[in-house]
């Protein structure tokens, strides 16, 4: 597996029906957690989602699961917020 595939991205954000942001939510609000802790749980979460998904379709391979992993915790936390220019 040498190239990127969005659908690969799309199923793993819509792991378990609610995806992988609402499973993410759902923990952080669980444990009342913020900041730093709480985009730790969601690259937890989206690991996981995607190492399930990638064992799911027989392609795992340690070095896909970490690129989709980024671009999973990404999208789940809104990539806009990383990107975004600060207001006055």
């Amino acid at each position: 597996m040498n190239e990127f595939d969005p659908q690969v991205v799309l199923t793993i954000l819509a792991f378990a029906g609610i995806g992988v942001t609402g499973i993410t939510e759902m923990i952080k609000r669980f444990l009342k957690l913020d900041g730093a802790l709480a985009y730790l749980v969601s690259f937890l979460v989206s690991g996981v989602a995607t190492a399930f998904v990638l064992v799911q379709a027989s392609t795992f391979a340690v070095l896909p699961m970490a690129i989709y992993t980024i671009i999973v915790f990404l999208e789940a936390n809104g990539i806009y917020k990383f990107v975004r220019k600060p207001t006055a």
